[in-house]
């Protein structure tokens, strides 16, 4: 009898053990995640807009915030397919987003920040491809082949929608339809270069994604220069 109660204690302490390590191991692969998101943000910004050596490290302070952010609102609503959790994902994103820009706009100069808003396929690739790396853990060579074809996609997509944003207040509806064209083909290249599993589950998070992207291509077009603030010291 005792040496059952022994061997029980053993497989309970072994099932403990194996429990804690799946989560220590998933905590280090999030974190690895967040940082290379916003290693990947920070490099794309620091190319785009000649950072000096002051900004980085604030930049890189502001993507990792960001990369924890869209790694919370994923694993928030992973499981959940309904309309209500897409709909919450979309809002989430979009408020990770603009907090994100907002916080840049301190950091970065007037002429920066403009640059930065006037890159608008640019801008709008480069927040998808955050996403997508959050949300399907993409390896670094995949990074660089989703950013690829985002920035394609983006600027077929702005273009797209220009017709419709010229004819006044389009409805959202109207735009996810204008738009459509853009992303199926958009779309048919990343199927390409993602595996099996993360196509799939790119699916589940698909009218989420596109809201998103909707969202962002048809904002207005950002204020004049002088309105930026100036940089912290």
């Amino acid at each position: 009898m005792m040496r059952m109660k022994a061997m029980t204690l053993v497989a309970a302490l072994a099932a403990v053990s194996t429990s804690a390590a799946a989560q220590a191991t998933a905590a280090s692969s999030a974190a690895s995640n967040v940082e290379k998101v916003a290693q990947y943000s920070t490099d794309q910004l620091k190319s785009e807009l000649n950072l000096t050596a002051d900004q980085v490290p604030k930049v890189q302070k502001v993507n990792v915030a960001t990369a924890k952010s869209l790694q919370h609102l994923i694993d928030k609503y992973d499981a959940d397919t309904s309309a209500k959790a897409a709909s919450a994902l979309t809002k989430g994103l979009v408020s990770a987003v603009r907090t994100n820009q907002t916080e840049l706009k301190k950091i970065l100069t007037p002429a920066q920040w403009t640059q930065h808003q006037g890159n608008k396929a640019q801008r709008l690739a480069m927040s998808q491809t955050e996403v997508m790396a959050s949300n399907l853990d993409l390896s670094r060579e995949q990074i660089l082949d989703v950013q690829r074809i985002n920035m394609d996609g983006a600027s077929k997509l702005v273009a797209a929608l220009d017709k419709p944003m010229a004819s006044g207040k389009p409805t959202h509806t109207a735009l996810l339809e204008a738009a459509k064209p853009a992303i199926d083909a958009r779309d048919a290249e990343l199927q390409k270069v993602l595996t099996v599993e993360q196509w799939k589950h790119m699916q589940t998070t698909r009218k989420a994604f596109r809201s998103l992207l909707v969202d962002q291509a048809s904002a207005p077009a950002p204020a004049a220069a002088a309105a930026a603030p100036k940089p912290k010291p």
